[in-house]
């Protein structure tokens, strides 16, 4: 036996079916939200030694290790950018807690040049 369809069935099952895909990618994006990405980057005069400079992923609510190390003559001035979730944007050796995606800078200065951090 042969199933037939009238057209006005086609176009609903049509219609269903671009539904269910839809529906399915946005199920899927909407499970993203539980990580967060981070960027992390230094002027001149050092690096970030830990967790490192780049962006990197993380799930909500990870406590990231921050190390930020000078280069000879050079001293840390503080973090700059996504502040508010580091633990003290003042130490050169610190954490941020990921509640969001952020972008951090660890700034450097020439030693004996005053200026200290950049954060108040």
């Amino acid at each position: 036996m042969k199933a037939v369809m009238c057209p006005n069935r086609r176009h609903y099952v049509a219609v269903f079916s671009i539904f269910l895909v839809v529906s399915a990618l946005l199920t899927v994006g909407m499970n993203c939200d539980d990580g967060y990405q981070l960027t992390i980057s230094s002027t001149g005069g050092g690096s970030v030694t830990l967790p490192g400079e780049g962006i990197r992923s993380y799930d909500a609510g990870t406590v990231v290790e921050l190390v930020a190390t000078p280069e000879e003559g050079y001293e840390f001035r503080g973090w700059t950018g996504d502040t508010a979730q580091i633990a003290d944007p003042n130490s050169a050796s610190t954490a941020i807690t990921m509640r969001g995606n952020y972008s951090i800078t660890a700034t450097f200065g020439e030693e004996g040049q005053g200026g200290g951090g950049p954060i108040p």
